[in-house]
This record gives structure tokens, sequence and C-alpha cells, in this order.
């Protein structure tokens, strides 16, 4: 196998002409027996704009592959019989399965109906809620980083436990931000318990185990305090909140409406016949 490794190295000069320094129609880049790697072909895997360091590492990762992938054909093409190495009926069928794909897809793009109401949301979550019952807790929280001896150890619990719903729950949480190493307010935000134990530094079993509403906090190693206010929670079994599962109804509703439209083009298909 013959590599131009002086070729990879142009790609480092410059992130605006490593592209046109390395690539020159015609010029072969790699080549495996008598399969050839022009650059015409490696400037089609390197966007324009790529920085020489991006370009560089795409190019060889690329030629890499494209030599591992001949080496393949090469020794296929001699341990095969001929009747094994005929794909010809394997391309026909892969290609009136794309071409379908292509074509089911133009038609469920071209008739498909995106605008999702609020109301529509609400009644498939009503109508379905055993789809959303929770495998393990969700909460609402507030979550921060703070030295265990620091001094403003208090007055950010007192922000942290401010009600959301007063006029300075702004200002508590800016004042949360000064205090705490590290502050994050989840806000309305529906959260994995899964997550908030990773932020915790702790596993979703053990954080279950004492998961109440309130402060919830863990001592690390390197000094620092990691506290969690839960404002409310949903546990394990039951029904997960709406919010929570807003993007997934939506999903599913789109779904079942490209379901429907590639169920009626099949109709008009065999009705023609």
């Amino acid at each position: 196998m013959k590599r131009f490794l002086p070729i990879v190295a142009v790609l480092s000069l410059c992130a605006c002409n490593a592209i046109g320094s390395l690539l020159h129609d015609g010029e072969v880049v790699a080549s495996v027996g008598e399969y050839k790697l022009y650059s015409t072909e490696l400037a089609g895997y390197i966007p324009a704009g790529t920085s020489s360091e991006d370009s560089t590492r795409l190019a060889e990762s690329y030629i890499e592959g494209w030599t591992r992938d001949m080496k393949f054909i090469l020794l296929a093409e001699k341990e095969l019989s001929k009747e094994e190495k005929d794909v010809s009926r394997e391309l026909e069928d892969y290609k009136r399965t794309l071409l379908r794909y292509r074509y089911e897809q133009k038609y469920i793009n071209q008739r498909l109906d995106t605008a999702i109401t609020p109301f529509q949301v609400e009644d498939y979550y009503k109508a379905h809620q055993e789809m959303f019952r929770l495998s393990s807790p969700v909460v609402k929280a507030k979550f921060a980083i703070i030295p265990e001896k620091s001094a403003h150890l208090t007055a950010l619990k007192k922000l942290m436990s401010a009600d959301d719903g007063t006029e300075d729950a702004v200002v508590s949480d800016s004042l949360a931000y000064v205090y705490a190493s590290r502050f994050t307010d989840f806000g309305d935000k529906w959260t994995p318990l899964a997550e908030l134990a990773v932020e915790m530094g702790t596993d979703t079993k053990s954080l279950q185990a004492s998961l109440h509403k309130g402060f919830l906090q863990e001592k690390g190693d390197d000094g620092n305090l990691k506290l969690a206010y839960v404002t409310e929670i949903v546990k394990s079994g039951e029904i997960a909140p709406m919010l929570y599962c807003w993007d997934r109804i939506r999903d599913i509703i789109l779904s079942n409406r490209k379901q429907a439209l590639s169920a009626a083009l099949e109709q008009e298909l065999m009705k023609d016949n």
C-alpha cells in the first residue's frame, strides 16, 4: 500500500489553504493494489473552512478507512468464487429499497403537519397514562457546590430554599451564583434523579434511598460540599409529569402522523392497481 504522507503534512500549513495545498485534481493520495484514492474524492470528505489540524485528522482518518476497505476487497476478490462475487441482485434490491424510501420520505415531508398544539399534547398524555409511568424518580431541584468551611454556606442555603414565586427570586439566584463555586438552577424543569446523582457525585440508588424534599448534601474529598435543594418529587412507579414527557409526546404524535401518511400512500398505490 502506497501512501502520500507529504500531502497530509501540507494540511497543517493553515486552515484557509490546507485543502487547496493538499487536493489537486487527479492526484493519487493512497493506493492499494490496483485501487487508487484520488484527491478529488478525499476533498469531498473535508468540509470547507475546516481548520488545518482538523483537516489533517480527517484526511488521515479517511485514508486509513479507505485503505482497510480496499484490503478487504482485494482479499474478497481473491478468495470468493465468481458466483459469490456476483452482487448484482443485491444491488438491484438495495436500489429499489432506497428509491422507495426516498420517495416515501418526500411524500411524507410534503404532507406532514408538524404543528402540534398544547391541547393535542395534553389529550395524548391523558389518553396514554401508562406509557409514562416512571422507572426512576424525577425531581425539581437546585444544585450548588461550595467549600464546606465557607462563611457563605448559611446564606447560600437560605437563597436556595427561597420561594421561586417571590419577586426577589432572580436576585436570590444571582447571589447564589456569587456565593457558590458552582450553582445550577434547574428551574421548573423536571430532572431525572440519575442526572442529579451525577452532580452529587453519588449513584442513583444511594441518592434515591435518602431522597426527600429539602436539602440533600454530599461531602467531597476536596473539601467542598455538594448541595441539592429538592422542591418536588415524582417517585418510581408513578406517572411522569406532563411537562417531563412533552418532547417525547410531540415525537410520538409526529411519528404517528408519518405512519398514517405512509399507510395512505400504500393505499393510493393499491387503488392504482
